[in-house]
């Protein structure tokens, strides 16, 4: 039916957002919180990560997650995954440092390109009898 609620905490960069949101007659409403009401709960919260194995093993693929979505997002110029400031992403997750995680993201601007080079037992010109004299790649 195209109707829920959500709660977005966003930094300054990601503000421009909200321009889309209105634009697509997105209902919102700001709060803004005292920072004497809310409570301190980061140390506790680093505490149950380190030492419960299940929520640490969910919060790390919770962080992955999110940097994950945070690269794939359409509009690069908010949510430029490059500056994250990952010691602060890792810390909403409950870590004290960021955890080492798959990501496979490359640089901005990069593109995928395949390495050249042997590592194979050869006989003779592998790359050639795997893609032909062309440089094509055929299939049997």
């Amino acid at each position: 039916s195209g109707t829920g609620k959500a709660l977005m905490f966003l930094t300054p960069e990601e503000l421009g957002f909200l321009k889309y949101l209105k634009a697509a007659k997105v209902t919102m409403n700001e709060f803004e919180f005292p920072m004497s009401k809310i409570a301190n709960v980061q140390s506790q919260l680093e505490d149950l990560v380190e030492k419960n194995f299940y929520l640490n093993r969910s919060a790390k693929e919770a962080y992955r997650s999110y940097i994950l979505a945070y690269a794939s997002h359409s509009l690069k110029n908010m949510f430029n995954v490059h500056k994250l400031d990952l010691q602060a992403v890792a810390r909403g997750f409950g870590f004290i440092n960021p955890p080492r995680v798959n990501l496979n993201l490359k640089a901005s601007g990069q593109r995928n390109q395949r390495r050249g080079g042997g590592g194979g037992i050869g006989r003779g010109n592998d790359k050639q009898r795997k893609y032909g004299a062309s440089g094509h790649a055929f299939s049997a």
